[in-house]
């Protein structure tokens, strides 16, 4: 479910590097286009005006033991518009989470519960649990499972990434059940794989898919194989996420969601989030945050960095309001009432989870160089692709291992929106070109863009999804036609909103807004 971007020319797997390997088409075309951006940010340039990020007050009581089915507090989380949501998604997942970040950042020891309601047409003998840092370099050991109190029978399966809890009783559709757990999780020091994205590395805590989770039940069953070492690594419904967090009192704390209470008692910090409707929950900290804010609507934009990279912070704001603009307007309303985008280590470029994204390190130093090209060339569209994946992956959910274009090829659609609003035509077609630059890397065989993430082999990955993906909506667009597509691809972020697109679904309402059959279009470029 969590999409780590391989933005413009640079594959998911990109490491700061030299220009040694890239291609001396692609430097040209991504040349031009930063030469183009530069003469029409001149013209654009603003400075930002910093806002404080509004947080809702609480009477200082125990809001984390907020009863089951209780989302009062996920309305500061939510604007206006999208609060009506709170009323429905009956029988959506939640959790209350708490934990303690170790103060040398090696360990979280931590309690769970949630209230899983079966919300399929078929009984359930057991849930299963997703332990993804048993994988991601980290360890994860769970101990005291039970259900509605009951200690019940569970086993480890596909390489310790998932742990099988058997029911009591079958659970019978829509019926429900508490599952309670506690949880060591071991922080790695050192980047594993799936991208480095969990850890501690170079004075920042990044936990991404640190807690057990329970993943999509759907016609194939349970969704708990060995993640595939391609693409994304989770496929989750939409939840509520009550998180308490404790931590040492200097850190700054960024996570999913808003914070809705923080108390000190000597050198700890307690802070409490409300996070929902979304996917996931991530953190992010350090003692060396900075913030700089805008306001965007009802929703507050913050830009966290390293002290040194301040500047590099205000201009990921900027892009940050540019694009907002451009996806309320071409999307729909974004849904939160905070967006938070944190400069964090990693082996990609960025990623994004609900309501905050990470962008790498290297990408705020303007000194950095990454294929032979000024960071400044990645960094806007980095930031412009993660937060498309707000409406496709958070909103709209996806099954990312197995269907990665339905988010990832329509995030790289979307950056080419984002420069058209922002600049004009001639900035978006500089931008789609790398579109056909990084088909090149394969050299444009025709390899469907709709395969799992794991059958791509090599550089087809992110040739294929990321590059033929974006061209094939473009192809759409055009059979479509651009103003009958418009209305289509506005029309899926809000009808499958907070539910679970699927190509078949995606191609049926496409073909409802165009009256016409796209059999062939999509015969020629998604299936095998």
């Amino acid at each position: 479910m969590l999409s780590v971007y391989r933005v413009i020319q640079v594959e998911r797997g990109y490491q700061r590097r030299s220009d040694k390997g890239m291609r001396t088409r692609e430097n040209l075309t991504l040349l031009r286009f930063f030469t183009l951006l530069v003469m029409l940010s001149l013209a654009a340039c603003q400075t930002p005006v910093p806002a404080s990020t509004s947080e809702p007050t609480q009477e200082m009581q125990d809001i984390f033991d907020a009863a089951w089915g209780d989302r009062e507090l996920f309305r500061a989380n939510l604007v206006s518009s999208e609060q009506g949501i709170l009323d429905e998604l009956p029988g959506a997942t939640e959790y209350h989470i708490e934990f303690t970040i170790a103060d040398d950042f090696k360990l979280i020891r931590g309690h769970e519960a949630v209230l899983f309601t079966n919300q399929e047409d078929t009984s359930l003998d057991a849930v299963y649990f997703r332990l993804y840092p048993n994988v991601t370099g980290g360890r994860s050991i769970i101990s005291n499972v039970t259900v509605d109190g009951e200690e019940v029978e569970t086993r480890l399966e596909e390489v310790d990434s998932s742990l099988y809890v058997q029911l009591p009783d079958l659970l019978e559709p829509n019926s429900s059940v508490v599952l309670e757990l506690d949880f060591n999780i071991e922080i790695p020091r050192e980047m594993g794989d799936y991208y480095g994205l969990f850890g501690y590395f170079e004075d920042v805590l990044v936990l991404d898919t640190f807690y057990p989770m329970i993943p999509v039940y759907d016609d194939e069953g349970w969704n708990a194989a060995v993640p595939q070492m391609n693409g994304d690594l989770t496929y989750n419904d939409a939840a509520f996420y009550l998180v308490r967090v404790h931590a040492p009192v200097d850190l700054v704390v960024v996570a999913s969601g808003v914070r809705v209470q923080r108390t000190v008692a000597g050198d700890t910090q307690t802070l409490t989030f409300a996070n929902g409707p979304a996917r996931d929950f991530y953190l992010a900290a350090s003692d060396d945050f900075t913030v700089t804010s805008e306001k965007v609507g009802e929703t507050t934009i913050n830009s966290y960095a390293l002290a040194e990279w301040k500047a590099g912070a205000n201009e990921v704001l900027k892009i940050s309001v540019n694009t907002l603009r451009s996806y309320n307007s071409r999307f729909g309303t974004y849904p939160y009432s905070e967006m938070d985008l944190m400069s964090t280590p990693m082996l990609a470029l960025g990623i994004e989870y609900p309501g905050a994204m990470g962008i790498a390190l290297g990408l705020y130093d303007p000194d950095e160089v990454f294929g032979g090209l000024p960071s400044r060339v990645y960094l806007e569209s980095v930031v412009a692709h993660e937060i498309a994946h707000q409406w496709f992956y958070n909103m709209v959910g996806n099954d990312q291992p197995d269907e990665p274009w339905l988010d990832e090829a329509l995030a790289q659609y979307a950056t080419g929106l984002y420069y058209q609003d922002t600049y004009d035509s001639s900035a978006a077609e500089s931008y789609r070109s790398s579109w056909y630059a990084r088909w090149d890397r394969v050299d444009g065989v025709d390899i469907p863009i709709g395969l799992p993430a794991g059958e791509y082999e090599g550089r087809e990955y992110g040739a294929i999804v990321y590059g033929r993906g974006p061209i094939f909506i473009s192809e759409l667009a055009n059979a479509m036609g651009i103003g009958v597509f418009d209305d289509f691809i506005k029309t899926y972020a809000q009808e499958y909103k907070w539910d679970i697109g699927t190509g078949d679904a995606f191609k049926r309402l496409a073909e409802e807004k165009c009256d016409c059959d796209l059999t062939s279009l999509f015969d020629d470029w998604v299936y095998p």
